[in-house]
């Protein structure tokens, strides 16, 4: 590889072509999704770790939610939230090694008076995740993150599906 006073000069020019690059190609963080309503009233408590991740979603993408159902465009209808724990895999004294972790959430999406826009449907996450005895502590902590990021994931998966909403055209009951 040449060393001379061309080299930092070529580092500078290639690291210059792959920005321009990276520009050209459109990419974009992704911002505030436009969503078909501005208030919304959620049917859930706000003291819940789950709930709260929901409502924190839908404010950061321009809905204020009230505390009143009369005040709200739409009404979001938590209807199941679900855990599971599934054994994926045992080890040779028949103690699970992995396990199978899922979260699913039910919900329905209604006008203020009760007219149907998007009927019951759900959101299911799965992860994977290995068991060891001598680690009772760490695979605690480490099944908690998970059940978390999942959480996490579907709250951001609620908001896509929310925003794809037709709010004019309400779905029959």
């Amino acid at each position: 590889m040449k060393t001379g006073p061309l080299a930092p000069r070529r580092r500078l020019l290639l690291a210059g072509l792959a920005t321009l690059g990276l520009a050209g190609c459109g990419f974009h963080l992704r911002g505030q999704l436009d969503m078909p309503f501005q208030r919304a009233y959620l049917n859930a408590s706000r003291n819940d770790p789950f709930m709260n991740r929901i409502a924190r979603q839908l404010e950061i993408n321009g809905v204020v939610l009230t505390e009143r159902l009369k005040e709200a465009e739409v009404v979001i209808r938590i209807i199941n939230i679900k855990r599971e724990r599934d054994i994926l895999s045992l080890n040779r004294a028949g103690k699970a090694r992995e396990y199978r972790l899922t979260t699913t959430l039910s919900f329905a999406v209604e006008r203020a008076d009760g007219t149907t826009l998007r009927p019951a449907e759900g959101i299911a996450v799965r992860r994977d995740v290995t068991y060891d005895d001598t680690q009772l502590l760490a695979k605690g902590q480490e099944e908690a993150m998970l059940y978390r990021d999942m959480e996490d994931d579907i709250a951001q998966q609620l908001v896509r599906r929310l925003a794809a909403t037709k709010t004019d055209t309400p779905t029959a009951r």
